[in-house]
């Protein structure tokens, strides 16, 4: 195990963040004794199982069985990685980092991200200023109000106007020392193929796009009412931002989506501003792209249900095929809603109000519901069997396909499957067994494609780890270095290499060897802070709440427990080495490498007891250790009398 960013820079940042705040952020937590408790938001929590620890600076729900410190809070609530996490709370800080060792190498690049920042933030107040200081910016709000906004609605989305000219973001920009690469790094120009610069927005409506944290990372660009060119064009996508992982309305809605645990996708930016006018306020839209799974895995931090309103057009419609395969391999409820007479959700809703809309949103299907009656609009398939059967052979392809974007395990996929099969059987009047026994054809038949994947993309795997996954010994051994690191570098010389089985434990006792050798401390706090995976965090958490409550039935001392353990777990280890000696003795194919096995087993026994090997010269007969001696020691019953201590 290594440790990607440095430690200087995760120490200071974790120093600079306080986990009441910042989980106070996001959730409404009250105090409890000495510690802050709220309502979990990753569980269908009624009473605060979520506990912030002030003192610790971690927090941990019990439900859930997930817990870490403020970089683990985000990696859970945001679905970020460590880095982007670190990114995030150093951004709230205020502070400037690095990645490894060479931070300080990346500075320049460092450096130019926080000015992209600030050149986005700047833009989007230049363009809302042109909104109501220009000729242009009276021409968009007549068209806004026209389209039913009010001002209140305007101002909360940032709209604003770009002019129609070339030029005109450019020379506005010296006045903010913003340099000319800066701006085409940001989107906000583009270069010539003569050299120079044009404003890549001019004569357009701009929406900004903001990220979670709520800061212009792109704009999304509408023409001109009148004006010729294409309707929508939005920012290209920068290191800031990937259409493909964000949505336009999230900022403002992220909140009320957790209170609901519900979002309404749509496909425009007016749809999701009327929506919110309306009082659909958990409205975001996709930007220029279909819903997919960086989207879904976004979402799935905040809600449980996701609801695609599709626009009445045939092109929305045709959109709908591509969900199903998301409802098949996301573990949310994924639904479809496909608005009449080929209204969008802002014509809709200003014709028909707000609580026809809440009633066709409750009566939304999920996506394989609406895929089958998509499906076989036109016919009945109960008669034209030929096109019921390519439509149930296309559904079972998408069966057939293992997930690989993360969203869902194989094994609850293959329960959502089991689900699925029912229903295609009695859609198409079809015996399910039929329908099983193809789809093993067709998985089958993708095997190869699939294993092949599967060595190139290793699965991603989010299940929490839990002290349940560790043996006995490995568990005492972690629990013990957690509440006792003055115990930890004897641990680290005594434990060999193949004690331990779980990778978690290997993984865990890496990084204590990584900061032993750093020279770094080994207390709680420390290691908690530089662990960069959010289930080791989590797993860490959890053994020092276990570990603080088993010191206070025992008056051993750190080190007593670990001579002990130590002895058991090479104890252990001999035996089980011993056994495998013993059964490559039964399956030797020659007397020579029958005795040369044999000779070895003898010599092993002899230095376990103690044994010069010079006295095997006396001519004593050995005696072959019996199955009884080699037996290993028992692991529950080392818990158990561990447990009665």
């Amino acid at each position: 195990m290594s440790f990607v960013f440095d430690l200087d820079t995760k120490e200071r940042v974790r120093a600079a963040t306080d986990i009441v705040d910042l989980v106070g952020s996001k959730l409404e937590l009250r105090r409890q004794g000495r510690n802050y408790v709220g309502l979990c938001p990753w569980h269908r929590d009624t009473k605060p199982s979520l506990q912030v620890n002030p003192e610790k600076q971690i927090w941990k729900c019990w439900v859930c069985d997930l817990g870490g410190d403020a970089f683990a809070f985000l990696m859970q609530d945001e679905g970020l990685t460590f880095g982007e996490a670190l990114k995030a709370l150093a951004d709230r800080a205020g502070i400037p980092i690095g990645k490894g060792p060479g931070g300080g190498s990346r500075k320049k690049h460092i450096d130019t991200k926080t000015e992209m920042y600030r050149a986005l933030e700047w833009a989007q107040k230049w363009f809302e200023q042109n909104l109501y200081e220009s000729e242009e910016g009276q021409v968009a709000i007549d068209y806004l109000k026209g389209r039913g906004f009010t001002d209140a609605t305007i101002r909360r989305f940032g709209v604003g106007v770009s002019p129609n000219s070339w030029s005109a973001l450019q020379d506005a920009a010296p006045k903010q020392k913003l340099a000319p690469r800066v701006l085409e790094s940001a989107g906000l120009t583009g270069k010539k193929e003569r050299g120079g610069y044009y404003d890549f927005f001019r004569g357009r409506i701009m929406f900004p796009i903001r990220d979670r944290e709520k800061r212009t990372i792109a704009f999304g660009g509408r023409v001109m009412p009148g004006e010729e060119g294409a309707k929508y064009i939005n920012s290209r996508e920068t290191t800031l931002f990937q259409k493909s992982k964000q949505l336009y309305g999230f900022d403002i809605a992220s909140t009320n989506m957790r209170h609901a645990r519900r979002a309404i996708v749509m496909e425009g930016y007016t749809d999701v501003m009327f929506a919110h006018q309306s009082g659909v306020d958990d409205a975001v839209a996709v930007l220029g792209t279909a819903l997919g799974a960086a989207h879904l895995r976004m979402l799935r931090h905040y809600c449980d249900t996701v609801v695609l309103l599709l626009d009445g057009d045939e092109a929305g419609q045709r959109r709908s095929d591509d969900v199903l395969e998301l409802f098949l391999h996301a573990q949310m409820d994924v639904r479809v809603l496909s608005l009449p007479d080929g209204m969008d959700p802002a014509d809709y809703l200003q014709k028909h109000g707000l609580e026809q809309l809440n009633s066709l949103i409750a009566s939304s299907v999920d996506a394989l519901e609406f895929k089958m009656r998509r499906a076989t609009t036109g016919f009945d398939p109960l008669i034209d069997t030929h096109r019921a059967n390519q439509a149930v052979e296309q559904m079972l392809e998408l069966l057939a396909k293992v997930p690989h974007s993360g969203l869902i395990s194989n094994d609850q996929f293959r329960l959502r499957q089991n689900q699925v099969l029912p229903r295609l059987a009695r859609k198409f009047s079809l015996p399910e067994e039929n329908l099983r026994q193809r789809l093993t054809e067709l998985r089958n038949r993708q095997s190869r494609y699939s294993n092949r994947r599967a060595r190139d993309e290793p699965e991603v795997k989010n299940r929490v780890l839990r002290p349940g996954d560790l043996s006995p010994f490995e568990r005492e051994l972690l629990e013990l270095i957690v509440v006792a690191p003055q115990v930890a570098p004897l641990a680290l010389e005594r434990v060999q290499a193949g004690w331990l089985e779980c990778e978690a434990s290997q993984r865990m006792l890496s990084a204590y060897e990584q900061l032993e050798f750093s020279g770094e401390s080994l207390e709680f706090d420390n290691v908690l802070t530089n662990l960069e995976d959010s289930t080791l965090k989590s797993l860490l958490v959890t053994l020092h709440e276990q570990a603080i409550a088993k010191m206070e039935k025992t008056n051993d001392s750190a080190e007593d427990r670990l001579r002990v353990l130590t002895l058991r777990m090479g104890q252990r280890q001999d035996a089980l080495r011993q056994q495998a000696q013993l059964q490559q003795l039964q399956n030797a194919a020659s007397e020579e490498e029958e005795l040369s096995m044999l000779q070895d087993v003898i010599r092993q026994a002899k230095l376990r007891h103690g044994i010069n090997e010079a006295a095997s010269s006396t001519g004593s007969e050995q005696q072959i250790p019996t199955s009884e001696e080699t037996a290993t020691p028992d692991d529950a019953s080392y818990e158990q009398e561990n447990a009665s201590e």
